[in-house]
């Protein structure tokens, strides 16, 4: 009523979704200052454009899936009808299906089959959990349903909304020390330089050849490294891992849970994992060499 008499535009910062879907012309999404998706409140709600945005604006059920071909996506097992196109065939999605839109059905009439894991009762609807292999799907309906029932879960096409999965691999660096052992956050990496520089040699004077007899001086390289979520555990055991960190956020994503783990080292890692940590606790990366990529970078 205020922004109204007076006809000037009010910029309203919040943390409560609903007010701000409620209130606003125009919302803008942020998350530790960085802008995720500018829209209105029924765009932002009905097609957000990373997880970040489904997870924060509303309840949603946010899937790792797989385009199959235009209109067809797989996740949960199974393959739905949808409403995109454009992706190519194989590619990495997130899905998102709101609690809303998912409709629950006798045994073998949906898509996907499952056994109700929790029903809770809030009040104008009931909020149900099933579970369908590992994977987990929230579900709220007039409809109630009682523990251990088996159902079939149906969800149209339009309800179905689908995102270019974001690259979580993490890139990190490690540094060559002058005997040419390989370093990261004052940790030793148990591996040579020949063993993953294709072609290096070390000559019997010390030095280091490429394959093409190019000297690598210690100091005028560094080691890249990629690691990918699923290949980093998490423990509280502060003295274990190659970095400690905090969980700054988490998305559920139906059969495990995705963790931003932020450092002191100007590096966010992400991590996968089935189990649920809070948000601020202080964790210990294990990060198995065997699973690492290394790519030489030159100074």
């Amino acid at each position: 009523n205020i922004q109204q008499a007076t006809g000037i535009t009010f910029v309203f910062v919040t943390h409560d979704q609903e007010e701000a879907l409620s209130m606003s012309d125009t919302v803008v999404v942020m998350n530790e200052g960085r802008v995720q998706q500018i829209g209105s409140p029924v765009d932002i709600y009905n097609e957000p454009e990373n997880a970040f945005v489904a997870d924060f604006i509303g309840e949603s059920n946010i899937l790792d899936g797989v385009m199959k071909a235009d209109y067809k996506a797989s996740f949960s097992g199974k393959t739905f009808q949808c409403v995109d196109s454009g992706f190519a065939p194989g590619e990495a999605v997130d899905i998102v299906v709101r609690p809303e839109d998912v409709e629950i059905t006798p045994p073998g009439q949906g898509t996907i089959n499952g056994v109700v894991d929790s029903v809770i009762f809030k009040g104008m609807h009931y909020e149900i959990t099933v579970l369908s292999g590992k994977n987990e799907m929230v579900i709220q309906t007039v409809h109630n349903a009682r523990r251990g029932d088996r159902v079939g879960l149906r969800v149209d096409p339009e309800n179905i909304h689908i995102m270019i999965a974001e690259d979580h691999t993490n890139l990190f660096f490690a540094d060559v020390t002058p005997d040419f052992r390989l370093e990261y956050n004052g940790h030793r990496l148990d591996t040579s330089l020949t063993a993953i520089i294709p072609g290096s040699t070390r000559k019997q004077d010390g030095t280091l050849v490429d394959g093409s007899g190019d000297v690598l001086e210690p100091g005028r390289i560094r080691i890249q490294i990629s690691l990918q979520p699923d290949d980093i555990e998490m423990t509280d055991d502060q003295e274990a891992g190659l970095v400690i960190g905090t969980i700054s956020n988490l998305i559920y994503k139906g059969d495990h849970y995705s963790y931003i783990i932020h450092t002191e080292l100007e590096q966010d890692f992400v991590v996968n994992d089935e189990f649920l940590w809070n948000m601020g606790d202080r964790v210990s990366l294990l990060m198995p060499v065997d699973k690492m990529k290394f790519i030489l970078k030159r100074k």
